[in-house]
């Protein structure tokens, strides 16, 4: 099968392109010819992938999106593939991985925390946000698409409610995760390089965080909480992920725990920090499902997670993992977190966590991949 697969960025940062290397790895195992088109990529790609870049404007972000989009229809227009699978908002697919989720839904939900009439406003008229609703309703036509993937029951819901898309054309497969890259074993093996590299003693009880888009995944309610636990149990945070601190900084000094949070930039080796930690805490508005949740769980770490996150779906709270109701609400996350600091409850989620992560294999993801584009030839 010649495949191509296109995304603006190919490289391992980030949950969603670490998805498309995996998927991408796996098909060329498989003996499929992969093809990717995208603007960049990491030079250390496995040889057998063809890389096509596509040209992209430079300035604001939606000359970007708007550019990258268009361009890569032209470029595959007239080309000869099996398949052609977005992860992107674009004009020209015969499969879209809603990877994303719907760009509808997360404007809905940041108007919603946006109490400022002129914020509001500059959200609804932003060029960007306009760019990729224009995108979206045009993917969702039908005349755009033989097949769509959603990533969770959640995102199919969404895509069905806003754009009217039919049951039986959506497909939910679940995130698959690398288990020997993400293990417990790991623990043995880094716990003690990554909490020496950030100056964190084996008694301070560490809550990790993972994951650019700090407003959408709720950094901000993850430092209210944990101030209101700083006379409770040494204890810091570790951010792992690129983005703005500062305003995040000044809140953590405002509450009296600027000590307490550390941003470790974006880093490509997560398993180290899965290792590392006591805890993962994702308190996000709005998340399609989380690469990160599948590998915290698999990581055997214990995970406190949003319902707001499609992987709230195959959590079973008090067993595998911890759920919030409002990831708004620094109480509710404050009392989840202490419950996490008795050892042998977290031991049980931890066991839990692993079980559970071993029914989401990257095999299976690929293979129910496959299907979906055989089913798609089968059609043409």
């Amino acid at each position: 099968m010649k495949v191509a697969l296109v995304r603006q960025s190919y490289h391992k940062y980030g949950g969603a392109e670490r998805y498309v290397s995996y998927l991408a790895e796996g098909f060329l195992k498989r003996g499929h010819k992969v093809h990717v088109f995208a603007r960049k990529w990491d030079p250390s790609a496995p040889k057998g992938i063809i890389f096509h870049r596509v040209p992209t404007l430079k300035g604001p972000s939606f000359l970007k999106a708007l550019s990258f989009a268009s361009n890569v229809k032209r470029l595959l227009e007239g080309k000869k593939f099996d398949i052609i699978n977005s992860f992107d908002r674009t004009l020209y697919q015969d499969v879209y991985r809603a990877g994303d989720g719907v760009h509808r839904e997360w404007r809905k939900r940041l108007l919603e925390i946006t109490p400022n009439l002129l914020i509001r406003l500059l959200i609804l008229i932003n060029p960007l946000h306009l760019s990729l609703l224009f995108l979206e309703k045009r993917i969702f036509q039908e005349n755009n698409y033989k097949k769509i993937i959603a990533i969770s029951k959640k995102g199919k819901e969404e895509i069905i409610k806003y754009y009217g898309v039919c049951p039986e054309d959506i497909i939910v497969i679940y995130n698959g995760v690398n288990l020997e890259e993400f293990h417990p074993k790991n623990k043995a093996l880094f716990r003690e390089e990554i909490r020496k590299e950030f100056g964190i003693s084996e008694e301070e009880f560490l809550v990790l965080f993972v994951g650019s888009g700090y407003r959408r995944k709720g950094l901000r309610y993850l430092i209210e909480a944990v101030s209101l636990l700083k006379d409770e149990k040494p204890l810091k945070v570790l951010v792992v992920a690129k983005g703005k601190k500062r305003a995040y900084l000044r809140l953590a000094k405002k509450l009296g725990i600027r000590s307490k949070i550390i941003f470790a930039g974006g880093r490509k080796d997560l398993r180290k920090f899965y290792a590392a930690s006591d805890l993962f805490v994702l308190p996000t508005i709005y998340e399609p499902f989380g690469n990160v949740c599948l590998e915290t769980l698999a990581s055997g770490l214990p995970i406190i997670v949003s319902k707001a996150s499609g992987a709230a779906e195959i959590i079973t709270e008090g067993e595998n993992g911890l759920l919030l109701k409002n990831p708004r609400d620094p109480q509710e996350l404050a009392k989840k977190i202490k419950q996490t600091f008795d050892n042998n409850f977290r031991e049980e989620l931890s066991k839990n966590a692993r079980i559970l992560a071993e029914n989401f294999t990257v095999d299976k993801n690929v293979e129910r991949t496959l299907k979906v584009y055989q089913e798609v030839i089968g059609e043409q």
